[in-house]
């Protein structure tokens, strides 16, 4: 039976050696754990977990999560056995992480990282202990233009250094080979790759099949209609996004700290209604997105992604993607692949930027008036909530006589709004899902979509634990995996559920310089049917 360790004075002053020298932050895996013998027995305690955790197997508790009634038992099956009469590889997402590893670390309360080693967020050291962060110590995330020139430029050489670690300091290992159904030998192949190019990855992974004609043909012919994807357009879009911003943010701060630049390094974010200049040399790269002619992909120019500095993985899924005869024909297993993060590097393939020429919405970042639109419900309905119109899927008819909002419950991909508005504006390697935060503007939009979130959690109505239910479906909805309240992010590592993400930023021991305010006004739909042409969209063009 596990237990948790006793220690003498000297395994105290060899725990407090790792703790100075180990890695205390989060991703995929831990480089120590692609390993042959960890990797054989499905098994990553660094460490042993620490005097803070156990090493705890979670086959049972992962396995019942994905065997409830309410599970979409047509996508369960599709990602255990794949595509009925096709030989296709095991997928790495079912019952995650239990394909790779089965034993992991379980720490202690207020303890966190992949050995229990660090305080969790939210928490700071107090000599040995791990307590609350209290309000005057939260980090504070600030609007991009609104930091030094100074901060700037430390912000983008962080992000540099995390794109281009040495083989020797990379932390992380991503899953590089899935094996087939019918290998003698099931293991799935790592690679270690450096702290950025993890998270593009980890993106890539959360909705491959997205963006492909063929790949939709075959996911949906098996599961009656339905797509995979673990961090979007559904529930768990605030959820997974908030820990993926939380994972990026621990990790520029230890690289921060070891470049010695700052100990408290801070995410930042890019408010859409300020018309700052973060698309040139110096910082984000040029020329303006807004100024790229439709249907032209262009390289992006800039300091940081100069002589091979910034090259972009999983290009294969852009490839087919902007290709139309490839998009259409492609063999949806080249496409859905996992990324050989060494071998994309090695082509120093550029990032690009740009409209993809046959999307049909008008390029526009999104008004203050989306913004106060989507605040304005108090509810995570399916139909009409919260999260539906954050990630875009509710447009407002601002510049009508009366404003109102219009949604399709049978297409939503006819809309186009905020956090969608934004990727599309972008385009390049952001339009598609399976590349899209291979271009650094990714963090900074998302960090002011987190802002938005924090908005609305923050509103005194939901004060005490009071939060609406972080899932309400339209009828009798069955859920897709990942998307319960007490389900595993996929594909997250160390495990984290959509409960513990779904809470105020106070909680994780941060904040906003500034948050929008919370509307006066409700906002109707509109009379309905309304053609989606007759609605005069809010937004802007800054280039024009």
């Amino acid at each position: 039976m596990l237990t948790r360790k006793s220690m003498n004075a000297s395994s105290v002053a060899w725990l407090l050696l790792v703790i100075s020298t180990s890695s205390l932050v989060r991703g995929q895996f831990p480089a120590v754990c692609n390993t042959e013998d960890s990797l054989a027995s499905k098994t990553c305690c660094p460490n042993n977990c620490g005097a803070h955790g156990a090493c705890v197997n979670i086959t049972e508790k992962v396995q019942n999560s994905w065997s409830q009634p309410d599970i979409d038992a047509d996508i369960v099956q599709f990602l255990k056995n794949g595509p009925p009469g096709r030989d296709w590889p095991m997928d790495v997402r079912y019952q995650w992480p239990l394909r790779v590893f089965q034993s992991v670390c379980e720490c202690d309360l207020s303890w966190g990282g992949y050995d229990c080693s660090r305080c969790d967020f939210g928490y700071i050291e107090d000599g040995e202990e791990c307590v609350k962060r209290p309000s005057s110590q939260f980090y504070e995330r600030k609007e991009f233009s609104k930091l030094s020139q100074q901060k700037r430029d430390e912000y983008l050489r962080i992000l540099k250094a995390a794109k281009n670690e040495a083989e020797d300091e990379m932390e992380w290992a991503v899953v590089m080979e899935e094996p087939m159904h019918t290998d003698d030998d099931p293991t799935f192949k790592l690679q270690n790759v450096s702290t950025y190019d993890m998270l593009v990855v980890l993106h890539f992974l959360s909705a491959r099949e997205k963006d492909n004609d063929n790949c939709k043909a075959i996911v949906t012919s098996a599961t009656g209609g339905k797509e995979i994807d673990f961090a979007h357009e559904f529930a768990s879009f605030t959820t997974w996004h908030r820990y993926y911003l939380l994972i990026i943010e621990t990790e520029l701060r230890r690289i921060a700290k070891k470049l010695d630049i700052d100990d408290n390094f801070v995410l930042s974010y890019w408010d859409w209604n300020e018309k700052n200049d973060i698309f040139n040399d110096k910082h984000f790269g040029g020329p303006f997105p807004g100024s790229i002619a439709k249907g032209e992909q262009v390289e992006v120019t800039g300091e940081i992604f100069e002589n091979g500095n910034w090259p972009v993985v999983c290009q294969e899924h852009y490839k087919a993607f902007f290709n139309e005869t490839e998009r259409n024909m492609a063999n949806c297993k080249k496409v859905r692949q996992m990324c050989n993060v060494q071998n994309n590097r090695a082509q120093n393939i550029r990032l690009a930027r740009g409209a993809y020429k046959n999307d049909k919405w008008q390029r526009l970042l999104p008004g203050n008036e989306s913004i106060q639109m989507a605040l304005s419900v108090d509810n995570n309905n399916e139909y009409d909530g919260f999260r539906k119109r954050l990630e875009g899927f509710v447009d407002l008819c601002s510049g009508n006589d009366i404003q109102c909002t219009i949604s399709n419950l049978v297409d939503d991909s006819i809309h186009n709004n905020l956090h969608n508005a934004v990727h599309l504006y972008i385009g390049g390697h952001m339009r598609p899902l399976g590349t899209a935060s291979n271009d650094p503007i990714f963090f900074l939009h998302h960090g002011n979509i987190d802002r938005i979130l924090e908005s609305w959690l923050s509103q005194p109505q939901f004060a005490g634990n009071q939060l609406p239910p972080f899932f309400q479906p339209i009828k009798d909805t069955v859920k897709h995996p990942g998307f319960s309240d007490d389900s595993y992010l996929i594909p997250m590592f160390p495990l984290k559920t959509n409960a513990d993400m779904y809470k105020t930023a106070d909680e994780f021991g941060y904040k906003y310089d500034e948050l929008p305010p919370m509307p006066t006004e409700t906002y109707e739909r509109c009379s309905d049917p309304r053609p989606t042409a007759a609605c005069l969209k809010d937004g802007y063009n800054p280039d024009g």
